[in-house]
């Protein structure tokens, strides 16, 4: 047997799933026996994980309570168990667990949230910003036409339910979410300025406007698409918000 096919034994008897042969080639330390010592880190190890989605989820802690976020938690760590040193890496899947968890299917939003809590730790690891000044900025928005190009640390959040209130009830003692108004779609702008997060309601034209430059989009194709929806004023008024949020790296002038 060579390292790493102990390395996996050893991990699989973290996770209760003990292999006696390989057992019989270990030796308790002290008086704790081998079965033991194995409960007692299994309980470790998945208390660990559990305080780690906790910390990246605590809206889902808050909406499911102690208990039942204790039982999803370890329902999800014994079906996807950690293969990364990074304990926080490992809540990646957790969204798409909740969903089809029979323990959530009574929280239609339930993915959606956590799905928005995943974007925030993201964003907690992107650097931190340079976006151009707002004189800058100003100065180039008076072409014709122009690519913007965003910032990492700037995303649009969308979903079919509105979770922003949820989540920002996440740190209060005891939840009712039922008193929420969450059942209507929701277009969040969430973007890093300086070290802090930020989150900004956006309407859902606004939305699909940002996604259009984003993906490289020119001002005034994006906007075509909603000459219908949008005048001079409201196109203003987009382009002002966005520079004040600071979230432009840098803007492209096109050629006529």
């Amino acid at each position: 047997m060579n390292l790493n096919e102990a390395q996996n034994l050893f991990k699989k008897g973290l996770l209760g799933e003990n292999d006696q042969a390989f057992q019989k080639t270990l030796k308790a330390v002290g008086q704790m026996s081998l079965e033991r010592a194995f409960k007692v880190y299994n309980h470790s190890y998945i208390r660990r994980l559990t305080e780690s989605l906790k910390e990246t989820y605590p809206a889902i802690f808050w909406v499911l309570g102690a208990d039942s976020f204790q039982q999803v938690a370890a329902d999800y760590i014994n079906a996807q168990p950690s293969l990364s040193y990074d304990l926080a890496a490992h809540g990646a899947e957790f969204p798409a667990f909740l969903k089809t968890s029979s323990a959530t299917t009574n929280i239609p939003f339930i993915y959606e949230l956590a799905r928005f809590e995943w974007t925030i730790k993201d964003m907690h690891h992107t650097p931190t910003p340079q976006p151009l000044s707002e004189e800058h900025i100003e100065e180039l928005l008076r072409e014709e036409d122009f690519k913007i190009h965003f910032i990492e640390s700037m995303h649009v959040f969308e979903s079919p339910y509105s979770i922003y209130d949820v989540w920002r009830q996440r740190n209060e003692r005891s939840y009712h979410f039922e008193d929420i108004h969450w059942s209507h779609p929701e277009h969040l702008l969430v973007y890093k300025k300086q070290r802090k997060i930020y989150v900004q309601r956006i309407d859902a034209v606004e939305a699909q406007i940002l996604l259009d430059l984003k993906e490289g989009k020119s001002v005034a194709t994006a906007l075509a698409d909603f000459s219908h929806a949008l005048n001079a004023e409201k196109v203003t008024q987009l382009l002002e918000m966005i520079t004040r949020a600071g979230i432009i790296e840098d803007v492209l002038v096109l050629e006529n």
